[in-house]
């Protein structure tokens, strides 16, 4: 019962990480920088555990070749899913970018279990599961999709060029799945989930600061610096180094489905908060009774397959 109240906590994590890295998107002017700084304060916050546990950070050779290559790149498919969600807001608009990779995550995380990919724990596809993935699909609808259909208007491609771009936010909420499955196989194998997200992400920074020297505006980090910005700017980078640990410690204990399941209940629930209260300079949206009829099914979905 502890590891489900951890995850669901994790999840309120996101809302904030997006908020703090909309953020500091507009101080630095371009989204690869703010990424570069979002990552680095995640690496150093893991680095900082690391010591502060006496946990190694650098593997060993026998961990190289033990673990998958593509196991350490598990920070660099992060990189491509955020870059990817950048397009999909601009060619898909809010509505669609949000939900699709939404959907195609929890189903692939369901996959996920059912096969043992990524050496998963199996955890066979039953009724009870599909029942209660149901239950959350149904609650997603109330609490995210209904509420932004008013209004909605066609934003960016149309027609095979949307039908591409649609495609690409499914395979975008499969690597978003299948990133938490990587870190979790990885810090199995080397048998430390501090260790295997801390290396993931010193690589996944290595790469994004050298894409940011080769684009000519890594200097622009320096404006991130001013006094006059609202420090929660910074919570992005901490928010992303709690959530890449624990999807490497939790995913083994409670499986990827339960777990992506709760992350998403604990994001659309601070999320309504938040956009109801206008907390970190959110939008203010009252929140329905539909939402809170939502939350409640995802919440029943969750228990119905974990019973």
């Amino acid at each position: 019962m502890i590891f489900l109240i951890i995850t669901l906590a994790m999840g309120l994590l996101i809302p904030i990480q997006t908020a703090a890295n909309s953020r500091l998107r507009m101080v630095v002017g371009q989204a690869y920088v703010s990424t570069l700084i979002s990552f680095s304060v995640s690496t150093l916050g893991l680095l900082v555990v690391a010591f502060a546990i006496g946990a190694p950070v650098l593997p060993t050779a026998q961990m190289l070749s033990t673990a998958p290559w593509w196991s350490w790149f598990g920070g660099i498919i992060a990189l491509l899913t955020i870059t990817c969600a950048i397009y999909l807001f601009k060619e898909l608009g809010q509505l669609q970018a949000t939900v699709i990779p939404m959907f195609s995550q929890l189903l692939f995380s369901l996959a996920i279990d059912h096969f043992g990919w990524f050496g998963a724990i199996v955890i066979p596809l039953d009724g009870k599961r599909l029942m209660g993935a149901g239950l959350l699909i149904v609650g997603v609808v109330l609490v995210a999709v209904l509420p932004r259909l008013r209004g909605q208007k066609t934003v960016g491609a149309t027609g095979k060029r949307q039908v591409v771009w649609q495609l690409f936010a499914v395979v975008s909420g499969c690597l978003m799945a299948s990133i938490g499955a990587i870190y979790a196989m990885l810090g199995g194998i080397i048998g430390s989930a501090v260790q295997a997200s801390t290396v993931s992400f010193i690589i996944a920074t290595v790469a994004m600061l050298t894409f940011c020297l080769i684009k000519g505006n890594a200097l622009r980090v320096n404006l991130a610096f001013n006094r006059n910005h609202p420090w929660w700017m910074w919570l992005g980078g901490i928010c992303g180094a709690i959530c890449v640990y624990g999807n490497a410690w939790l995913i083994p204990k409670i499986g990827a489905g339960v777990f992506f399941m709760l992350i998403l209940i604990g994001q659309l629930a601070l999320s309504m908060l938040m956009e109801h209260f206008g907390w970190l300079n959110a939008p203010r949206k009252r929140i329905s009774p539909l939402q809170i009829l939502g939350i409640i099914l995802m919440l029943g979905g969750v228990a119905l397959i974990r019973i």
